[in-house]
């Protein structure tokens, strides 16, 4: 399987006997220390006793609960998960730094006009991209809730999987730009145009002015500015952003990819975004307006969900899939030996690359004159 060559074996904090062996430690530690105060005869403060119990029982519960998840693969991932160290801030293409292989940088952008806080969005730009004058395509790309617009840099590996399959000449070098979805970490907005609060869907996915994602792309990068030159993806509830606003703007976008996704916001996102009118309830749930859209292009979909899903979560997918072929799309599904973690995003980061690829316009493809944006 790709993915599996490409992600390969468990990393090392991720490996359960990571956790494991912090917890014998521990219980080996505390053991020792009391049969050697035992011995010595008992003393009256037993405070490093506690506090080695406490910091390692805690720290392998941590790691435990990172185990399951998948998100800090390497000690290096340390850093960055701690706002230690991260991409050069840029405005676009005039400051970049130097050189030829692949970058990530970072933009601040917001949009008082949206409501939307300014945030920090990550760009990765493929290797020749600074030594060139071409065009490249533009992945949008949405990671899940609770999270932060860098989880697919730090959890998903996303530069170095995408350096191997560009290198490989299995996915066509692009751009791939990781907006804020959840306005700092806690927000469950789902991407959803909020009746009194931020219009995340316009900011994700408007053209027309540079205060919204794909506009400053395209007025500050080498973007191919039209639906062939775009794609969304996602995982878990980025997954239903990207599957919710590529059915909504089919015009702006020529592929899905979605990672574990939902069919609707959930109860939570729906009361407080879009406080239960009917109107934008319908508007986005997926199975309930799907079966009356009318596409005036294909829209070609990935569907990836985990085997160890709940059976609703299964469930839903599978009618994800029915209902997209119903309506003529082309759906590609797949499953990952996984549960809803980010372990199913790295099992599931190169065929959802590859297949983006495929549906892309190679890069110094020119955007005609007068096409809409």
């Amino acid at each position: 399987m790709l993915g599996t060559a490409l992600v390969g074996p468990p990393t090392p904090m991720t490996s359960w006997w990571v956790p494991a062996g912090v917890m014998l430690g521990t219980v080996a530690a505390v053991v020792g220390l009391v049969v050697l105060r035992w011995r010595r005869g008992r003393p009256r403060r037993r405070s490093p006793i506690v506090v080695i119990a406490v910091v390692g029982v805690v720290g392998g519960l941590l790691l435990g609960l990172n185990s399951y998840a998948g998100y800090v693969t390497t000690p290096a991932a340390i850093p960055p998960v701690l706002g230690f160290t991260g991409p050069p801030r840029v405005h676009g293409d005039r400051d970049l730094p130097a050189g030829r292989g692949s970058a990530v940088v970072s933009v601040r952008l917001g949009s008082p006009r949206l409501s939307v806080p300014a945030q920090t969005m990550y760009v990765y730009l493929p290797p020749g991209y600074r030594g060139d004058t071409r065009r490249y395509p533009v992945l949008y790309l949405y990671g899940g809730w609770p999270g932060r617009s860098n989880d697919w840099l730090i959890a998903g590996r996303l530069r170095a999987v995408l350096d191997e399959l560009i290198a490989r000449g299995q996915a066509r070098p692009m751009i791939v730009a990781m907006p804020d979805t959840t306005l700092g970490g806690l927000h469950d907005t789902e991407c959803l145009d909020a009746v009194s609060g931020p219009k995340l869907e316009s900011f994700l996915t408007g053209t027309a002015a540079d205060d919204t994602v794909p506009g400053y792309l395209d007025r500050h990068f080498r973007t191919i500015a039209d639906r062939r030159g775009r794609a969304l993806a996602g995982m878990s509830s980025g997954g239903f952003c990207a599957l919710n606003l590529g059915l909504h703007h089919t015009g702006r976008f020529g592929s899905i990819a979605a990672l574990e996704p939902y069919p609707t916001a959930g109860a939570g996102p729906e009361s407080t975004a879009l406080q239960d009118r009917p109107d934008l309830l319908r508007h986005n749930r997926i199975l309930d307006y799907l079966p009356t859209m009318r596409f005036a292009a294909p829209v070609p979909v990935l569907l990836d969900w985990p085997r160890h899903a709940s059976a609703p979560e299964r469930r839903d997918n599978v009618r994800l899939a029915a209902a997209l072929r119903a309506c003529g799309q082309h759906v590609t599904t797949r499953t990952e030996d996984s549960a809803h973690t980010w372990h199913l995003a790295q099992l599931a980061a190169p065929a959802m690359l590859t297949f983006v690829s495929a549906h892309l316009a190679p890069a110094g493809t020119v955007t005609p004159r007068g096409t809409p944006r």
